[in-house]
């Protein structure tokens, strides 16, 4: 063989040998979700009418500019809160709750009120091993006050997933898969 045959064949053997490396195991293959709408029901504790308020992006990243709603709330008031998750640029829209619980060891909402808002988020949901998830919370607003609330929806990847109880909401463990910013007003 001469010099030339063997340099070629020790460099198909060496990008062989990248290309199967890099390949990834399906069972560890788990991608972002593609969320356009976020809509939040507040079920009043002790009664009364459902308030829902949303965030869309009906198109998706980039394009037209997404639709946000105001969370307005009674004061000194608690709520039993649960979102739904959508996907609108596939017809029909594809609800991605399910898979979101589906794969709760792998998600995580975070709940972000600013300081004055008033606004405070506790009793959210478990995944099968007791770690938040935050499907569902429960919300208790204080005296009347304007602010903002950011929610955060992070996936956590690994096989399995790495997610933790004292993760912060900017672990380099997860990823975002929605964040939006909503203003909120207690009246």
């Amino acid at each position: 063989m001469t010099m030339q045959i063997k340099k070629m064949l020790a460099m198909l053997l060496l990008l062989t040998t990248v290309f199967v490396s890099c390949k990834k195991d399906a069972h560890e293959h788990n991608d972002e979700e593609v969320i356009t709408t976020l809509r939040l029901t507040f079920a009043p504790v002790g009664g009364g009418t459902n308030l829902v308020y949303q965030y869309d992006d009906a198109d998706g990243p980039g394009g037209n500019q997404p639709t946000k709603e105001e969370i307005v709330l009674q004061p000194n008031k608690s709520y039993n809160v649960s979102l739904q998750l959508l996907n609108k640029t596939v017809n029909p829209a594809e609800d991605k709750t399910n898979e979101i619980k589906q794969e709760a060891t792998s998600h995580r909402f975070y709940y972000e009120p600013a300081a004055g808002s008033n606004i405070t988020v506790s009793g959210l949901d478990n995944d099968a091993n007791g770690v938040a998830l935050g499907l569902t919370s429960n919300w208790v607003s204080g005296a009347a006050a304007t602010g903002k609330i950011k929610i955060t929806l992070r996936h956590y990847g690994g096989n399995p997933p790495s997610k933790a109880a004292n993760d912060p909401v900017n672990s380099n463990k997860s990823s975002t898969d929605l964040e939006v910013e909503f203003n909120t007003k207690i009246q």
